[in-house]
């Protein structure tokens, strides 16, 4: 009888050390860098590309008394926004709000302009805003 006591308690052990993953034998996650860590993000790389097809389309942010105010076709023209805040505000922490957020709710726009910016594009967005807008 010991020694039956003795097998399953062995067994008991020995059946939950197997199942129970090691710390050792357990992957380390790879961790994914922040892009602002590795990538220098300013206006003439990645933003304007952005701002051209989001927001200095015909119509809006273009300087040509569009309904949007401001002309963002280039860096100067952004500095007004910029400097108030307002840019920011609007892009990253009204992005949600489909009549505050920018870039607009394009219900009543052509198929062709989009509603949100992409993860991507407001990743990139957050660098440059961090980065302090930096234009080149």
């Amino acid at each position: 009888m010991k020694n039956l006591i003795y097998v399953f308690g062995l067994v008991s052990i020995l059946g939950v050390s197997l199942s129970t993953p090691s710390c050792m034998s357990k992957k380390l996650e790879q961790v994914e860098p922040e892009l602002c860590d590795t990538v220098t993000v300013t206006y003439e790389s990645h933003i304007k590309d952005i701002i051209d097809d989001s927001c200095a389309y015909a119509g809006c942010h273009d300087g040509a008394g569009g309904i949007g105010p401001g002309n963002y076709t280039s860096y100067g023209g952004l500095n007004s926004d910029i400097n108030s805040g307002s840019f920011k505000e609007r892009v990253i922490d009204q992005k949600d709000d489909s009549s505050l957020g920018m870039p607009p709710n394009q219900s009543a726009w052509p198929q062709s302009l989009k509603d949100d910016l992409t993860e991507d594009e407001l990743e990139l967005m957050r660098c440059w805003i961090n980065a302090n807008y930096p234009e080149n």
